[in-house]
């Protein structure tokens, strides 16, 4: 009677403890909803329980059988708890209940496995070593939730899985570096002693004492129901359609990642559809020799410390800011926004017909690259960004389809700084037209490795102050473009310049992979036009100027680059277009955060008064 009862005070922590975890963490359910899931968790706890109640076996006082019950509870409230954390201000509904239903069927395969082991064999360090290593992966997943949560304050969400899956190892050790390895080491002794803790206790204490709680069930007979309940148990938590663990947040969120990864090369796929189709039809004048136009992307740049576009102490850009006294030819764009505030959701729309105010997919569009080619330009992309190979993003897919398609050489542990593009320059042939794509690491964090040392302006060498060194690496990009511009005006007939950020950043604070303020989008835009372009081009020139304070997010560069190149085309929006006059786009309308945020309720930006001044 006693072992009745405790399995049934069992039962009723566990189904009260889920069932509490569904109705707090959870918002908007309907009343039919909340007794649909109140049941499922029932089910659940019965289910989990049922290994214990056949064999008499025993939790409490049991290390390795408590192990398995902490392993559960975490998975129960991690994500549930997060997501609600995250979201309970701003999503009116949202339910998540499967994390807590894997947590309680975990419980059940996982006793019920240390249950039979001891049936099946005498000799059980193997299998004990086998399920702490499996109780040690288990536990990862909800450590790993918590400690970005603790970073970030959100819960991970697709972004943050897309980040994760597109970052290169040297980020990782940058990012690593940024928190010291002393608190790099805690934390590889923490994993190290999680892992030695859950392969210890399965392996110290095995779990020996099950015997049938029922008269009537004999030892086999005990075993054989244990079996079919773990079996099930197992088969219905991990099948891959429609079972538990493939509907847990995290497993939904690599999902979405797998799948947006697929769709994304559908775009190599179709490449030869879409320039089969693609119409281009050059206006304005030729040029009367070969030329060159150049693109530069910038990384992580904020136009709020950027001495070219904002009234501040240090000169941060003074090249760009000598450049802008000559008006006629070089045109700033001080209300430029990006569209995200990571790189590949921002430039996979900035490169393409794909953008926050329409409905074409990536994978259908057509890039700048496209209308280049279609235009006779021998395309060059050079980045320093680093090439994902397997995992490639849209950025990636979009430079392979360029004539030369090259990145600088990444080595682990080894900083390569933008001014190794320069080199790149060489490789350019001058008697031909050429499109030349140049992607910058920029001010991406951690700052001090974006400049050599000897280049540091504020600050001390070597020392990480991350405003400070923000600036350097801004007044670095300053230098580098001025090589690029020089270098092309000089040798590749260089006809037209445009340069813009990804997104920006808060060197203040550490980067967050959501919106955090609209200081992450506000980023700087320049353009500069030879003399022979606006002679070539006078209507895209003329509606440059006349737009050129107009508010902008960056997924409509694939436009403002078609106006600049002077194309007519079935591909391309001429109100969307920053060098068209037709330009359709207001404050107002514009928008930012995958079309979550309007950049109007931006309250923090310069003054109309401040930017005129600058323009000046």
């Amino acid at each position: 009677m006693r072992a009745c009862v405790e399995y049934i005070l069992m039962a009723v922590l566990l189904y009260g403890f889920s069932l509490l975890v569904y109705l707090k963490c959870n918002h908007g359910m309907a009343r039919n909803a909340r007794g649909q899931q109140g049941r499922r968790l029932l089910f659940a706890t019965l289910l989990a329980v049922a290994p214990l109640l056949l064999s008499g076996a025993r939790v409490w006082g049991e290390p390795s059988m408590l192990l398995t019950l902490g392993v559960g509870l975490c998975w129960m409230v991690t994500f549930p708890l997060l997501f609600h954390l995250t979201n309970r201000r701003t999503s009116p509904d949202y339910e998540n209940y499967m994390d807590t239903a894997f947590g309680l069927y975990t419980m059940g395969w996982l006793w019920g496995l240390k249950i039979l082991f001891p049936s099946l064999t005498s000799h059980l360090t193997i299998p004990s070593i086998l399920l702490g290593f499996i109780e040690f992966l288990l536990l990862l997943i909800p450590l790993f939730q918590w400690v970005y949560y603790i970073l970030y304050k959100v819960c991970i969400d697709t972004n943050g899985m897309k980040i994760l899956q597109e970052t290169h190892v040297n980020e990782v050790i940058e990012f690593m570096r940024s928190y010291g390895w002393l608190r790099v080491g805690l934390v590889v002794a923490v994993l190290l002693g999680l892992g030695w803790l859950a392969i210890g206790v399965n392996v110290s204490w095995p779990y020996l004492h099950a015997v049938p709680l029922a008269s009537f069930l004999s030892p086999l007979l005990s075993s054989l129901c244990v079996a079919g309940v773990t079996l099930f148990l197992l088969i219905y938590t991990w099948k891959t359609h429609h079972g538990v663990f493939v509907r847990t947040g995290i497993a939904k969120m690599f999902s979405e990642v797998k799948e947006y990864v697929e769709n994304n090369h559908l775009y190599t796929q179709k490449n030869a559809e879409r320039m089969q189709t693609l119409d281009v039809k050059p206006l304005g004048k030729p040029w009367k020799e070969p030329s060159t136009i150049v693109m530069v992307i910038g990384e992580s740049a904020c136009r709020d410390f950027m001495s070219a576009f904002t009234p501040m102490e240090e000169d941060t850009t003074p090249w760009l800011r000598g450049m802008a006294t000559d008006k006629r030819h070089t045109l700033l764009f001080p209300h430029a926004y990006s569209c995200a505030m990571q790189t590949v959701p921002a430039l996979e729309k900035a490169l393409t017909e794909f953008n926050q105010y329409g409905d074409r997919p990536f994978y259908e569009s057509c890039s700048i690259v496209d209308i280049a080619h279609k235009l006779g330009y021998r395309v060059h992309w050079y980045s320093n960004q680093g090439h994902l190979g397997v995992a490639d993003t849209p950025i990636t897919l979009v430079a392979d389809t360029s004539d030369v398609a090259k990145w600088t050489k990444q080595e682990v542990n080894t900083v390569q700084y933008d001014e190794e593009l320069v080199g790149f320059l060489d490789e350019i042939d001058p008697t031909q037209n050429n499109f030349v794509v140049l992607h910058l690491k920029g001010s991406h964090f951690n700052y001090m490795s974006r400049y050599p040392r000897s280049f540091t302006r504020w600050g001390k060498p070597g020392v990480q102050e991350n405003v400070t060194c923000y600036k350097n690496s801004i007044a670095y990009t300053d230098h580098v473009l001025q090589q690029f511009f020089e270098y092309s005006r000089e040798r590749l007939n260089l006809k037209a310049m445009l340069y813009f950020s990804d997104h920006a950043t808060e060197p203040g604070r550490r980067r967050k992979p959501n919106f955090d303020g609209f200081q992450m989008t506000r980023i700087p835009m320049f353009a500069w036009l030879s003399e022979e372009y606006i002679d070539c081009h006078p209507q895209r020139y003329e509606a440059l100027l006349a737009n050129r304070t107009k508010y902008f997010t960056n997924d409509l560069v694939y436009e403002l680059v078609c106006g600049l190149l002077d194309v007519e085309s079935s591909r391309f929006d001429e109100t969307a277009s920053l060098a068209s006059t037709s330009f359709r786009f207001t404050r107002d309308m514009l928008l930012t955060y995958e079309a979550k945020k309007h950049i109007a309720e931006d309250q923090e930006e310069l003054p109309e008064a401040v930017i005129c001044l600058v323009l000046k």
